[in-house]
């Protein structure tokens, strides 16, 4: 597959990010890059991750017998998550084929590899027929998208008549948020080109054709995620002094702007730019 340039920046990013990711986000055990979903089931914070798993899981109302599209997999946590949870088929796509490496190796440490396929494909354009899926899922992962419309149109056209679309995603409470320094310099420091709006992301799925789209707001029970990362910021920085101090590998510009971002998505969702939303819609029979 042909990467753009703003492809291969979203791949980069993850490869250069990884090691935050294990250090800071139980990423060797919950195999996840989302924010966790803490309410009253939850005990600690990797019981989070697993938990907005099974608020989407459930949000879709997602059986066994459902074949599901996860759409920008990552190193394959949630598409694993499903396949354990309910025996459901999963196929799980990224940019990264070194995502998809650590996928595959991961559905086979976890004995669901029979259960669950990877592939290297951008979620809007796929090379999937018409009708292939029961459920196509984005845990944070369609803010990547170089035009949401386009995935949610995609989205349309992979599900087939009663199947599911469910997003669990950020979103800005205002379109031309995405120019606010605060926001700006968060999304630059994770590599994603814009959020969408709630108003314009249900649009989206009602043009479609999508019914009973429903949108919820849910950034009080991903609140705990935000401060984990604002904190992990003032960690870091620490960490990279001491990198300094000892002449030890500096971090790169990228690592660099990936710890900033922690800091301004906390400010962002502090000043209400922007909401963490679970967004649901259904192909009519």
């Amino acid at each position: 597959m042909q990467l753009t340039n703003y492809h291969k920046k979203i791949v980069d990013y993850y490869l250069e990010s990884e090691n935050a990711y294990k250090d800071s986000w139980d990423l060797n055990n919950s195999h996840a890059i989302h924010y966790g979903y803490w309410d009253e089931k939850v005990k600690n914070f990797p019981q989070s991750l697993l938990r907005m798993n099974e608020v989407m899981m459930e949000a879709a109302a997602i059986k066994s017998s459902d074949k599901v599209l996860d759409a920008g997999c990552g190193i394959g946590g949630s598409s694993i998550f499903l396949a354990k949870k309910l025996g459901c088929k999963v196929t799980g796509i990224s940019l990264s084929e070194k995502q998809v490496t650590q996928a595959k190796e991961l559905a086979d440490k976890q004995k669901v590899r029979e259960k669950t396929e990877f592939k290297v494909m951008n979620y809007c354009a796929t090379g999937f027929p018409d009708k292939s899926f029961d459920i196509v899922w984005g845990c944070e992962s369609v803010c990547y998208a170089d035009d949401k419309e386009q995935f949610v149109r995609e989205a349309w056209r992979l599900l087939k008549p009663g199947g599911r679309l469910v997003v669990a995603d950020g979103f800005v409470t205002d379109l031309k948020n995405n120019n606010h320094p605060t926001i700006r310099s968060w999304l630059d420091g994770w590599q994603v080109n814009y959020l969408d709006s709630p108003q314009r992301f249900q649009g989206f799925m009602n043009s479609a054709g999508f019914q009973n789209v429903l949108y919820k707001d849910i950034s009080k029970f991903t609140a705990h995620s935000s401060r984990r990362l604002y904190k992990f910021y003032f960690l870091a920085n620490l960490y990279l002094l001491w990198k300094r101090i000892s002449f030890s590998n500096r971090a790169t510009k990228m690592q660099k702007k990936n710890i900033a971002a922690c800091k301004h998505q906390y400010q962002g969702m502090k000043k209400h730019l922007w909401t963490y939303g679970l967004v649901v819609g259904t192909k009519p029979l």
